[in-house]
C-alpha cells in the first residue's frame, strides 16, 4: 500500500481555507467621515479670504457690471450631514458679504424642482436670502443642470464672480471666476 505524504494532503486544504477567507474577506471600510468640529474646521480654512475677496471683486466691477455669487446647498449652505437645516456659517457670512455688496446671490443644486417650496423654507429658516434658485428635472442629470444653471444666469447678464460648492458638479464647466471648494471627504458629503 502507497502512502502519500502528509503535506500533499494539507496543501489542497490550505489553499481552500486561504482562499476561502481572501474571498469572504470584508472588503476594507471608508474612511469615516471626521467630525463636525474638523468639518467646521476645513470649512473655514476652504473659505479663507473669501469676504476679502468679494470686496476687491465688487471695487473692481465696470459700471453696469451685474456681479453674483453661486452657491451649492447641502453641505455647502447648509450642515445637511451635521446639522440638517443649520447654515454653514463661514458661507452665510459670504452671502450676506455679496448682498450688502450689491450682488446677487444664485443657488444651483441637484435637488429636485419638486422640492422647491421645502428648499426655500430651509434657506429662509436658516437665514439665507437668495435671488435665484436653479433646480434639476427629474432624469437631468447633475453636471448638465448644474452647468446650464450657471449658464442661464450668466444669461441674464451676471458675472459670477465666486462659486461655492463641495462636489465636483458644482465645478465642472466653468462659468465663474473664482471656486471655492469645501470638503466632502471622498464624496461622503455630496
Amino acid at each position: 500500500m502507497r502512502r502519500t505524504p502528509l503535506a500533499v494532503l494539507l496543501v489542497p486544504a490550505l489553499l481552500a481555507a486561504l482562499l476561502s477567507a481572501l474571498l469572504l474577506a470584508p472588503s476594507p471600510a471608508r474612511a469615516a467621515v471626521p467630525s463636525e468640529r474638523v468639518w467646521k474646521a476645513d470649512v473655514r480654512k476652504a473659505m479663507a479670504g473669501s469676504l476679502d475677496y468679494l470686496e476687491q471683486r465688487a471695487a473692481r466691477a465696470t459700471k453696469g457690471e451685474m456681479l453674483a455669487i453661486n452657491l451649492d446647498i447641502d453641505n455647502t449652505m447648509l450642515a445637511t450631514r451635521y446639522a440638517p437645516g443649520r447654515p454653514v456659517f463661514p458661507v452665510l457670512q459670504f452671502a450676506r458679504k455679496a448682498r450688502s455688496l450689491g450682488m446677487k446671490v444664485f443657488v444651483n443644486t441637484a435637488r429636485l424642482e419638486e422640492k422647491r417650496a421645502s428648499t426655500l423654507a430651509e434657506f429662509d429658516a436658516a437665514g439665507y436670502r437668495v435671488d435665484g434658485l436653479c433646480m434639476r428635472d427629474l432624469g437631468e442629470g447633475k453636471v448638465k443642470s448644474k452647468t446650464e444653471c450657471r449658464a442661464s444666469f450668466r444669461e441674464q447678464g451676471y458675472t459670477l464672480v465666486a462659486n461655492v460648492g463641495n462636489n465636483v458638479t458644482d465645478f465642472t464647466g466653468g462659468g465663474f471666476e473664482k471656486a471655492y471648494r469645501l470638503p466632502n471627504y471622498n464624496k461622503q458629503l455630496t
